[in-house]
C-alpha cells in the first residue's frame, strides 16, 4: 500500500511524494488521515528557526482521520471509527507523572507519525473517538485546545475577573473563550485589527491595539485603576512579555503561554513582581485528560473553533499554507488530504 506525503527536505522546502504506507504492528492502528492543522511548532521546523532541526523529516501532529486497519492486539478501535490523535504517550509512573505533570513525562514514548500524509499509524493510547456530529476540521483543533486548557488550569481565574489575552491568533482566541467559560471579562490585545474583531465576535469585551502607547492606561481605566487579575501572553514577543507585568493587577497572575523563538531575555524589575505580589507562571503542552476534555468542549460547542479557520488547503498547497502562518495572513490553516495532492 502506498500513500502520499509532504516530506520536509530543508528550510522552506516540501516535496510531495509517493511513499510506502507505514507498517502496522499488532498493537497499533492504521488511519486514513483526513485533516491536519498547521501548528507554530511545525512552522519553526519549516522556517529553520528551531535549533538542532534535521532534515528530511515528516511534520504535523494536529491530525484526525478514519481507522482503516487494527492490529491483532487492539480491542478498543474498529475499522470505520473516526479518531483524533495526540502526539504523546506518557508512562504514568515517573516522578513528573506522579506529580500530575503528565505533559512533562520523563519517559514519553512515540505515539503517532507526522500528519501531513494520507495514511498514519498510532497506538490506541494516543487516540480518542470523535463524537458523532463533529466534523474533522473541528476535531483537528483538539490538541491545540488541550494545550490551552493546560494554560488556563495554571492561571487563577475567578468569576468577575478581568483577563487580558496578549496575542489573539488561533491559540489566543481559544484561551479567550476558555477564560470566559471561567466567568471572566476578556480584553483582547493584538496588532491585527481583524483578529481583534474576531475576538469581540467570539465574546471578548474589548479589543485593544498592542502598539497603542496608552495600552496600560486604557486597561487601568477599564479596571478601576488596578489592572487585570490575569494576563496570558499568547505571543512570543519580548515586548509583550515585559509589558504583561505592567498590565497585571496587584496579586494578579502573568502566564507566559507562548514560547519565544529565537530564545531571548527580557529586562524585568523584580520590584514590580515583589511589590505587586504577582504570580508569574508558564504552561507547556497538554495532558491526556486535557485532550479528552478539549474534544468534549468542541463537541458541545462550548468553544467555537470553526470561526478560527481561515484557509483549508490540499496537501500540494502545504508550503503556501506554512508561508501564510509565517506572514500572519489569516488565522488557522488546515490541510485536508481529500483535497488532493
Amino acid at each position: 500500500m502506498e500513500m502520499t506525503r509532504a516530506l520536509l527536505t530543508g528550510p522552506r522546502s516540501f516535496r510531495i511524494e509517493q511513499h510506502p504506507a507505514p507498517d502496522m504492528g499488532p498493537g497499533e492502528v492504521l488511519i486514513a488521515i483526513h485533516t491536519c492543522g498547521v501548528c507554530p511548532s511545525d512552522v519553526r521546523l519549516y522556517s529553520g528557526t528551531r535549533a538542532g532541526t534535521t532534515y528530511p523529516r515528516t511534520v504535523g501532529h494536529e491530525w484526525v482521520g478514519e481507522v482503516i486497519g487494527v492490529g491483532s492486539d487492539v480491542t478498543r478501535f474498529a475499522v470505520g471509527d473516526r479518531v483524533a490523535a495526540f502526539v504523546q504517550r506518557v508512562c504514568g509512573m515517573c516522578r513528573n507523572c506522579q506529580r500530575g505533570l503528565f505533559n512533562m513525562c520523563l519517559n514519553r514514548l512515540p505515539a503517532i507519525q507526522g500528519g501531513f500524509q494520507t495514511i498514519g499509524v498510532a497506538v490506541p493510547e494516543a487516540l480518542e473517538l470523535i463524537p458523532d456530529g463533529v466534523p474533522y476540521h473541528s476535531a483537528a483543533f483538539t490538541e491545540p485546545l488541550a494545550c490551552c486548557l493546560n494554560g488556563i488550569s495554571r492561571t487563577p481565574i475567578s468569576l468577575g475577573d478581568t483577563v487580558v489575552i496578549m496575542g489573539v491568533g488561533p491559540i489566543g482566541q481559544m484561551l479567550a473563550q476558555l477564560a470566559r467559560l471561567r466567568g471572566a471579562r476578556v480584553i483582547a490585545v493584538d496588532l491585527i485589527a481583524e483578529r481583534l474583531e474576531l475576538a469581540r465576535e467570539l465574546g471578548a469585551s474589548a479589543g485593544l491595539n498592542a502598539a497603542d502607547p496608552d495600552l496600560v492606561a486604557q486597561i487601568q481605566s477599564m479596571t478601576g485603576g488596578l489592572g487585570a487579575e490575569a494576563v496570558i501572553v499568547a505571543v512570543g514577543a519580548p515586548a509583550a512579555e515585559k509589558q504583561a507585568l505592567d498590565l497585571a493587577a496587584p496579586g494578579g497572575c502573568v502566564n507566559y503561554f507562548a514560547g519565544t523563538y529565537p530564545s531571548t531575555t527580557i529586562g524585568v524589575d523584580p520590584n514590580v513582581i515583589h511589590y505587586k505580589q504577582l504570580w508569574v507562571t508558564g504552561s507547556f503542552h497538554f495532558t491526556p485528560g486535557g485532550f479528552r476534555t478539549a474534544l468534549g468542549l468542541i463537541a458541545r460547542g462550548e468553544v467555537q473553533v470553526e470561526p478560527l479557520i481561515s484557509h483549508r488547503l490540499g496537501l500540494s498547497e502545504i508550503a503556501s499554507g506554512f508561508d501564510m502562518v509565517i506572514d500572519q495572513a489569516g488565522m488557522k490553516v488546515i490541510v485536508e488530504m481529500e483535497r488532493g495532492a
